[in-house]
């Protein structure tokens, strides 16, 4: 669907309007109808140094970059998402460095993921055969626990056959040739 001229520019006055009284969410609707990225663009830089949503920032910079056809805008969109993305990655960082579970030095790996269990505490210089020992350790209880599972199965199989009493089987047989 394309619309002309005369009602795009009505529309991309409409959204700064809406934009300067500050309702984001219907600028943004003007914005996208008249397939405006530049008002796209301030709206997600709105979200990203005003209101601190840097998630919904992040999403319109990206539609920006796979939608807009406008190279210069690409590039802004692009280099706005990239500094966006290292400042989180670095606020993630200082957070989990200021985690006691990720500083204490007794729990120098990460107690989170439950794979890294048998890794010894300096897990950053493990060797190959650490890992491999570890591996296979997790491989073992994984047999195990299926083998397990098995002779649950096994028995309650078992059991369900000794359930069925040989008369009621009978009884059917002898009911069918009636």
């Amino acid at each position: 669907m394309s619309i002309d001229d005369k009602t795009k520019s009505a529309l991309i006055r409409k959204g700064n309007e809406l934009f300067n009284e500050r309702k984001i969410e219907e600028a943004y609707r003007c914005y996208l109808t008249a397939s405006y990225f530049g008002g796209i663009e301030k709206i997600a830089d709105y979200y990203n140094f005003e209101s601190k949503n840097f998630i919904k920032a992040m999403q319109l910079y990206k539609f920006i970059l796979k939608e807009d056809s406008n190279l210069g805008g690409n590039i802004r969109a692009k280099q706005k998402l990239d500094t966006l993305s290292q400042s989180i990655a670095k606020v993630l960082q200082k957070w989990l460095n200021d985690d006691e579970t990720f500083s204490n030095s007794k729990t120098n790996k990460l107690s989170l993921d439950s794979k890294n269990t048998y890794l010894p505490n300096n897990y950053k210089r493990n060797s190959l055969e650490d890992i491999l020992n570890a591996k296979e350790k997790l491989d073992e209880e994984k047999l195990d626990k299926n083998k397990l599972n098995k002779d649950n199965n096994n028995k309650i199989n078992n059991n369900d056959n000794k359930i069925i009493k040989k008369t009621v089987f009978e009884q059917i047989y002898k009911n069918k040739n009636k």
